[in-house]
């Protein structure tokens, strides 16, 4: 279990009140207290959009060497494979090679699951307070995400070039760090070679490689601090939990 604790205290807090006339445990209390204060549509984490962000911000650090010897940077879109076929066919003014993006799929990671009513409990420690700080939530979900990159080249030697640091960032995964986790790992799942595609404005054979990868991680929960008054307060701060 890992956390950033790039976060923004605003709450003191205490213990988890350990007697209850109504709940037999403490952790069941907190449980619906979460339950309640985690309604709010505002609290959508965006981590889908979080996660491919970050997968194009890394792709477009990608970079091949010309017959000049001069180092040419390489865009990185978010796009299927279909789309991009349909703009190198349309438009003249690509600059090939390029490198798409896209995601397949998402499921549920079973091996991966935690039991609904698990509670993360965990402490921050408060530079300027000099204090600890109790932080909980329920536990994030675990999920599978499928991505697919394709390299779009008009010679192998450049395309050969981008999938060499293409195995390098996956060596043997790429940690995919955004603000609710810097643990999350992305792996290279399957390799094929998709050199079929023609664009018929310019007679030119285009090249394509495409990787499939799976990212392993969790979608968070809302996380609050339990204050010195035995209630349970939102922790207004950029948190990670995975």
């Amino acid at each position: 279990m890992a956390y950033r604790v790039n976060m923004i205290e605003s709450f003191g807090t205490g213990d988890i009140p350990s007697t209850s006339s109504t709940y037999a445990k403490p952790s069941a209390w907190a449980r619906d207290q979460i339950a309640l204060r985690s309604k709010d549509p505002q609290k959508i984490p965006f981590f889908y959009r979080e996660s491919l962000r970050f997968m194009i911000s890394k792709l477009g650090n990608l970079v091949y060497i010309n017959s000049e010897d001069e180092v040419i940077p390489i865009k990185c879109v978010h796009a299927n494979p279909e789309r991009t076929i349909a703009k190198l066919k349309q438009e003249n003014n690509i600059i090939l090679p390029i490198v798409s993006i896209n995601q397949n799929t998402s499921d549920n990671d079973e091996k991966r699951r935690r039991p609904e009513t698990s509670l993360i409990n965990t402490n921050w420690w408060s530079d300027k307070k000099q204090r600890a700080f109790r932080v909980v939530a329920l536990a994030p979900r675990a999920i599978t995400v499928e991505y697919g990159i394709n390299i779009w080249a008009k010679y192998k030697n450049n395309l050969d070039q981008i999938v060499e640091q293409v195995r390098l960032m996956f060596n043997p995964h790429l940690i995919v760090d955004t603000k609710y986790s810097n643990v999350a790992h992305a792996f290279l799942d399957m390799e094929s070679d998709n050199s079929t595609v023609e664009s018929s404005d310019r007679q030119d054979r285009v090249i394509r490689r495409t990787f499939k990868v799976k990212l392993e991680a969790y979608i968070p929960n809302p996380k609050f601090l339990i204050t010195s008054t035995g209630e349970i307060e939102e922790f207004n701060s950029e948190t990670t939990l995975y």
